[in-house]
């Protein structure tokens, strides 16, 4: 599959690009250096003079074979000259953000230009900044503004556009870090606000039924299948507190230790119910209807005939619980809801009650 580039590829690139103008070339491609060392060559869209004297040039961001939002936009750098010690600065401009909550690797109010796309934009203009220049370089991303409403930035505090990323230079095609990353960056920001109770959910159904049982929608984060992850890393930040809520199929997996739920990674949802509820006494007569049913959902119709249902559900949350308890090695209260699509609540453990 095709790497990409990240926004801070694109950024150095740009920035060299308008930095060759300024020194009289007209550039077509400029061989850029990634934080590791490796030199890799991005194609100049566009180099000029603006009307306010800064120098500047566009490249196109690509992706590769990410089905990355940004895929596709453009992404500039201007530069204004002046006099001086050889001295870069970098901001923000058209269609970069602006972090507005602490927890991130920037301070509130500093441009979403994270640390090492700055080193990098900064290393590849020294390669080729006269000695007696001072630069003040501004990256911008015409759309920026609107891209950024696809993704998780104003969810970690980040307003007005988007974020220049990139820890090695290149987009890895399905990369679960970037998503890992995010999870990680949303739990500091709680942690550093004092939310020191984290309510995990796995998506959209789960965050909708947290938010119905009146959970603040500041504590709540979408952790896709990686729940261990999410789990590894708020015990690390010190939370307190940990509220799982999700819907039954997903519950069932980590009633099975199955700590990342994603399909292709496990799925033994009809044996781990199925089990469960052999031990807890389950009729025989649901036997074959149980082992038969396709969903988790379907399973939780069934047994609404069965008069220890409810009870059943609640020992399940319990059962989670304790799997969720011996991963993060009992560091924190947790609390397990179990929720169906069309039922409502199933199950639920809470310490407290």
């Amino acid at each position: 599959m095709k790497l990409g580039i990240t926004t801070g590829t694109c950024s150095s690139a740009a920035a060299l690009g308008a930095l060759f103008k300024a020194l009289g070339k007209d550039p077509s491609y400029v061989k850029t250096q990634l934080p590791n060392g490796e030199y890799i060559e991005v194609e100049i869209i566009q180099a000029g003079v603006r009307s306010d004297g800064r120098y500047f040039s566009m490249v196109k961001k690509y992706a590769g074979d990410d089905p990355d939002v940004t895929d596709g936009i453009l992404i500039g750098a201007s530069l204004l000259l002046r006099p001086g010690k050889q001295n870069i600065s970098i901001i923000g401009g058209e269609g970069v953000g602006k972090v507005t909550k602490p927890g991130l690797y920037l301070e509130p109010g500093e441009w979403a230009i994270n640390p090492v796309p700055k080193k990098q934009i900064t290393d590849n203009l020294l390669r080729f900044l006269p000695k007696y220049w001072d630069l003040q370089v501004e990256i911008y991303v015409p759309n920026g503004s609107k891209i950024a409403t696809q993704t998780f930035n104003s969810e970690l505090g980040i307003e007005g556009g988007i974020s220049i990323l990139g820890t090695t230079g290149r987009v890895f095609p399905m990369s679960q870090g970037s998503f890992m990353e995010t999870i990680r960056l949303q739990i500091r920001q709680r942690i550093a606000l004092g939310f020191h109770t984290l309510v995990l959910v796995p998506g959209n159904y789960g965050e909708k039924f947290a938010q119905s049982l009146g959970r603040d929608s500041q504590h709540i984060i979408r952790t896709s299948g990686y729940i261990g992850f999410a789990l590894d890393t708020a015990r690390i930040e010190k939370a307190k507190r940990i509220v799982v809520i999700g819907q039954v199929g997903k519950m069932v997996k980590i009633a099975g230790g199955i700590f990342n739920t994603h399909n292709q990674v496990a799925d033994a949802r009809r044996e781990i119910l199925f089990a469960h509820l052999v031990r807890f006494g389950l009729p025989t007569q649901f036997f074959d209807d149980i082992w038969l049913a396709t969903t988790a959902e379907q399973v939780s119709q069934i047994l609404n005939s069965w008069p220890s249902a409810a009870q059943f559900w609640d020992y399940l949350a319990h059962e989670i619980a304790l799997k969720i308890n011996k991963r993060i090695k009992s560091k924190l209260s947790v609390e397990v809801y179990i929720f169906s699509l069309k039922q409502g609540l199933l199950g639920k453990d809470v310490p407290d009650e």
